[in-house]
């Protein structure tokens, strides 16, 4: 006979009390496999409890492996396997991921590593000049709180359901108004709203990837393009950039001869480099793509940062024939943490996106989508992009003016960007294109991220990005005097 005892004082409610009891007596051996127990109705009444309640506890023991259950039959303690802890995994022999995994899934993790091992390790009193997220000072919490509280109260128990394929469709409505705002003249069905940019970059890779395409990419370009294209298959083609922008005439003869699936760009505040092309420049870039019949994929990561000079129209605006995929993102201008972008496109290419995306992750989620388009109608984000543009306009300011206090020419040389966060660092024949910058840079208290992970190939030369995106003056100010003690070390030693 099972021996339990009950307690109906406990807060424990009595069937957790049965499971409790047997599985102890399970893995103490007290109950060895094979052994009977008592049918439901006995054990009910030994126990003088409901026999629903032994029911329960026989199936909850039943789904975690230790009984098995037959109809007619009365249970038994089962032969289960036990389970693995930390001490039994370490001295088993491990899965050769390397054999089991994909080629492109091998070459991921080397481009994670590589690109993330360069990346400066966090040292508080560091003064980061490398990294592009939102300075957090600047979030403005309290308003998007209310947006999201107004989102809730109208969209009530909806925002917790499987989301709509595309996105949200006012959200949608909202895009599709404020591209127009910047002249792309786009309806709410041609817009698929993206876990971020870098999903839309994802997905736009996804639907041309085929074996022995390519790709025209600016070099230097973003990095995260670049692991995303190796691992679709898809080959990146270098086409330079100028000071003016990607090298036109050297395009024109990489659409002729390689015939490149598509080409990805981005017009406005390019990272790494920081430019802006004039009106001419991408009137020209849309005429080449146009007369080869390829797609353009326009990354808007930044447009709405342009606080120096006059605005210049995305090239999307210009789209006549629907061959330019624009992608923007939330991530830049307001919270990176929402993971909130889109892709504005033709209807038939926005339909394979969508087909693609669901596949994956069925729908993006509905409560932060209603938050962010809250946020947008209530004049929220339009405050927001204004108060942003002045403390960027001075940030920037106070960085090239400390560059040019600090930063002797014979070291480097730079661009001064319209607008958005970014500086490219052209240094002077001397430090080795693959220089350990994080070696060179800790030392001074200042972090800056090398120039050679925007090259899809080898850098023509030393490089460092440098992102005024988390600093105020005062830190710009005291980075840049710690970059100017190292590069002083560096050139000093070259000329003694």
């Amino acid at each position: 006979m099972l021996l339990l005892k009950l307690d109906e004082r406990s807060r424990r409610p009595l069937f957790r009390q049965i499971i409790d009891q047997i599985r102890e007596k399970i893995e103490t051996h007290v109950l060895l496999p094979g052994e009977k127990l008592s049918s439901t109705r006995r054990l009910a009444a030994q126990l003088g409890i409901h026999r629903s309640t032994a029911n329960l506890a026989y199936q909850e023991l039943w789904a975690l492996g230790f009984l098995d259950l037959r109809p007619g039959a009365c249970p038994r303690v089962r032969e289960r396997a036990v389970l693995a802890g930390p001490a039994d995994r370490s001295g088993s022999p491990r899965p050769d991921w390397q054999a089991l995994a994909s080629r492109p899934g091998n070459a991921a993790l080397r481009d994670y590593f590589r690109y993330y091992a360069a990346r400066p390790s966090k040292d508080p009193r560091a003064v980061d000049f490398s990294s592009l997220e939102m300075d957090h000072r600047l979030f403005p919490l309290e308003s998007f709180r209310g947006s999201l509280n107004r989102a809730l109260k109208k969209y009530r128990a909806s925002l917790f359901r499987y989301g709509e394929r595309a996105g949200f469709t006012p959200l949608r409505e909202t895009l599709a108004r404020r591209m127009q705002s910047h002249g792309i003249a786009v309806r709410p069905q041609e817009i698929l709203v993206t876990n971020g940019s870098q999903q839309g970059l994802d997905l736009v890779c996804r639907m041309f990837a085929a074996p022995g395409r390519s790709v025209a990419v600016e070099s230097p370009t973003y990095g995260h393009i670049l692991p995303l294209l190796r691992f679709h298959g898809l080959k990146p083609i270098e086409v330079p950039i100028r000071p003016d922008g990607l090298d036109l005439a050297r395009l024109g003869r990489v659409l002729k001869d390689k015939r490149p699936a598509f080409v990805y760009s981005m017009p406005t505040f390019q990272n790494p480099s920081g430019i802006t092309t004039s009106q001419a420049h991408r009137e020209r870039l849309l005429s080449l793509c146009g007369e080869a019949g390829i797609p353009l994929l326009e990354d808007g990561y930044d447009e709405e940062m342009k606080y120096f000079g006059r605005v210049v129209l995305p090239i999307k605006s210009m789209d006549r024939r629907g061959l330019v995929i624009y992608c923007g993102t939330f991530s830049k201008i307001l919270f990176p943490g929402l993971r909130l972008g889109w892709v504005a496109a033709d209807a038939g290419c926005i339909a394979r996106l969508t087909a693609l995306r669901t596949f994956s992750e069925l729908s993006p989620s509905p409560i932060l989508q209603a938050a962010v388009r809250e946020f947008c109608e209530n004049g929220a984000f339009e405050r927001h992009i204004a108060r942003m543009h002045r403390v960027y306009r001075k940030r920037m300011a106070a960085a090239l003016q400390s560059l040019r206090r600090h930063i002797k020419p014979e070291w480097a040389e730079w661009n001064e960007p319209a607008g958005g966060y970014l500086i490219w660092l052209t240094l002077k024949p001397g430090p080795s294109p693959d220089l350990d910058w994080n070696a060179v840079l800790a030392p001074h208290g200042v972090l800056a991220f090398p120039g050679y992970l925007f090259y899809p190939s080898i850098s023509p030369g030393p490089h460092l990005r440098l992102s005024i995106s988390t600093l105020d003056e005062t830190e710009i100010e005291e980075g840049l005097e710690r970059l100017a003690q190292a590069l002083r070390n560096i050139y000093a030693r070259r000329n003694p």
